[in-house]
């Protein structure tokens, strides 16, 4: 555990952050609002996505100030930094750089293995909307991220884990692509 200061000076960093990014860069870098009507039809803009991010950082943040601000000055101890702190850090960020590159190359790399054939080559980018294409890598890289890092962090593999981490994939699917014909899964809108 940091220390008290440590814990308030990082909140308030995050809290700042996430206002400015909210505020400041996502108007500034959005081509369109969270949420604006084209042809008498709601649709959801590119600055939704960010904002949301933005925000719940924002409220974390928050929480995170109050409950330090609440804690007792007598509990305060320095977090070690030691072997057994590196050897959580190297796997988390060995799940995270391997659920990335799945997420963005499982999809164009299903497509080229079982994708339609024809005279005329197809290309990820022409596909990238279709079912089942644009969920293979959000489904395996999003999957690979949540299941990794909470097996991680719990210390063991199971398989109520597994499903868990599928059921929070799809949820996230089913909140942020299936009402949206407008919406692109990430990594999709980067092809």
């Amino acid at each position: 555990m940091l220390s008290r200061r440590n814990e308030v000076w990082i909140a308030l960093l995050c809290i700042v952050a996430a206002l400015v990014t909210a505020m400041v860069w996502v108007p500034l870098d959005s081509e369109t609002p969270p949420i604006y009507t084209f042809r008498r039809q709601i649709n959801i803009g590119d600055a939704m996505l960010p904002l949301v991010s933005a925000t719940g950082i924002a409220i974390c943040a928050v929480i995170h100030l109050l409950l330090t601000l609440r804690r007792e000055p007598a509990t305060e101890r320095s977090a070690p930094l030691d072997i057994h702190t590196g050897s959580f850090f190297l796997p988390f960020a060995a799940i995270m750089l391997v659920s990335c590159m799945l997420m963005y190359w499982a999809g164009p790399i299903a497509l080229a293995l079982f994708g339609p054939t024809g005279e005329e080559a197809v290309t990820y980018r022409q596909m990238r909307a279709a079912f089942p294409w644009k969920y293979i890598g959000y489904g395996l890289g999003g999957f690979t991220m949540v299941f990794g890092v909470t097996s991680l962090i719990e210390g063991r593999i199971s398989a109520s884990r597994a499903l868990t981490s599928m059921l929070a994939v799809l949820a996230l699917i089913l909140v942020f692509d299936v009402p949206f014909d407008t919406i692109l899964l990430p990594p999709n809108g980067d092809y």
